[in-house]
């Protein structure tokens, strides 16, 4: 067998666990009825019950680094801090590693950068979409200027 059929076979058995864990826990979360909803809302949204968006710190140092959109940016009472929500892969294959922040006199521009672990070796990186949240602390208060998104 080559070594890109051995590939092949692997990523198609991942697949393979992946979907019957996802099935299983479907099955189970209907706790065996057929009518009883399993979830509802976005890929990535927390389901009742959940304790809410993953919360994460940039790593510097990963591979293939580039900017990804987030979705909501909600600024502090105090206006020195921005709480940014967004949907990205698992981990390792979806790692913060950085946040850019840009002042300008009508503006903050908040840009997210996102690789995966160099460390992680060669795992099958399924499209799972994860609800994560940030915050980025500014040096000074946001005030009247909006927030925009550095990866749009």
């Amino acid at each position: 067998m080559t070594a890109t059929a051995r590939t092949r076979l692997i990523l198609v058995a991942a697949a393979a666990i992946v979907l019957v864990a996802l099935v299983g826990g479907a099955i189970a979360a209907s706790n065996g009825d057929p009518d009883a909803p399993i979830r509802s809302g976005p890929i990535g949204s927390p389901s009742p019950g959940d304790d809410g968006p993953i919360f994460v710190t940039p790593r510097p140092g990963m591979a293939d680094v580039s900017a990804r959109p987030f979705d909501t940016a909600t600024v502090s009472d105090d206006g020195r801090s921005v709480t940014i929500d967004f949907v990205s892969g698992v981990e390792p294959c979806s790692v913060l590693d950085h946040v850019d922040v840009r002042s300008r006199a009508n503006a903050v521009t908040i840009t997210l950068f996102e690789g995966h672990d160099p460390d992680a070796g060669g795992v099958a990186c399924v499209e799972i979409g994860v609800f994560k949240r940030t915050v980025v602390q500014l040096d000074e208060p946001v005030g009247d200027r909006k927030i925009v998104d550095g990866a749009a």
